[in-house]
């Protein structure tokens, strides 16, 4: 028994390495591409995850992709638009690998994927940009705005093919070529920073203040005939206003002349008496403070002339009232 325990052991271990060499696994993330001598023999997808076997190297290979969405993102490039316009920008693209087979035989390792991405979207960004002009890209104004129908245009290009000509128009964008050539999907792309030359700015500024004074002019005018109408209103309800007042006080002065009229009856009756009272009530008011000093002629300053004793007007009419009785 001792001696077929070493026996034993060694077959044990025999056993295990060869199925360590024929075996092998495969995540949910992953799909793998199994090869026998460099020739594709099986293609086993993500959903077919688990343990799989296979003849021990260097009969059968083995290469394992990643499946899970990634992004990759281009550096500063210039770019001209259609009208002439230069500028520069970075574009991203998310994507992943879905058929294995064309990926090792088009690219083979995962990190070559990226410079063929950055090849595709960066000839395509190019393209694109030359059928929208500046004022797509960059305005004030939203509705002018086509970012959106630029990067569906480098994703997937346009419904209608019919006019492309050869591969890498804009027309037939990105998505296609990249599943068609290297077995990867483009899942979204997308203009991340743009930026603008100092000769660019500031046409764009120029342009962007005219538009501005435009607005300004428009919004003024519209001020402007909205104050004039506000003073037009405003001018004839004052009109209105100040007839009212008017008549109401042509009334009032109506009323004041009828009752002075018979007041005047009274005083055309006696004058002096009437002008004496007058000058005694005018008197009284000036006085009634208390605290009035008059230095002054009574003789020369009316009212002031009634406090003279001697005033030969009122004693004539005082005579003149004692002849009268």
């Amino acid at each position: 028994m001792s001696k077929k325990l070493p026996i034993f052991v060694a077959m044990l271990l025999i056993v295990i390495i060869g199925f360590m060499m024929c075996a092998f696994q495969v995540r949910f993330t992953e799909t793998a591409v199994v090869t026998r001598f460099d020739e594709i023999r099986d293609v086993i997808q993500p959903n077919e995850a688990g343990l799989h076997f296979k003849w021990p190297w260097p009969i059968d290979r083995v290469y394992r992709y990643d499946t899970r969405l990634r992004s990759f993102e281009t550096e500063f490039r210039q770019a001209a638009t259609k009208d002439q316009k230069t500028v520069i920008l970075t574009a991203y693209a998310t994507w992943r690998i879905t058929d294995g087979q064309k990926f090792l035989k088009t690219v083979g390792r995962e990190g070559t994927a990226a410079p063929k991405i950055r090849d595709l979207l960066e000839n395509q960004v190019q393209l694109v940009l030359r059928t929208h002009t500046l004022e797509e890209l960059v305005n004030i104004d939203e509705k002018k705005l086509k970012l959106d129908e630029i990067e569906k245009m480098i994703l997937a290009g346009v419904a209608d093919r019919s006019d492309a000509k050869s591969e890498g128009s804009a027309q037939e964008g990105i998505q296609a070529p990249a599943r068609d050539r290297y077995g990867i999907e483009i899942v979204s792309v997308g203009i991340k920073r743009l930026g603008l030359p100092e000769s660019v700015t500031k046409a764009v500024f120029t342009r962007m203040k005219e538009d501005r004074q435009k607005v300004s002019k428009e919004l003024e005018s519209e001020g402007e005939a909205e104050a004039t109408m506000i003073r037009a209103e405003a001018e004839e309800e004052s009109k209105k206003i100040i007839a009212r007042a008017e008549a109401y006080a042509k009334t009032i002065l109506g009323r004041a002349e009828a009752e002075a009229a018979k007041y005047n009856e009274i005083f055309a009756k006696d004058r002096e008496l009437s002008v004496f009272l007058k000058k005694q009530e005018v008197v009284e008011k000036i006085l009634a403070s208390g605290q009035t000093t008059l230095v002054l002629d009574s003789d020369k300053i009316s009212p002031f002339d009634i406090l003279n004793p001697d005033d030969e007007p009122i004693d004539k009419g005082a005579d003149d009232q004692e002849g009268k009785k």
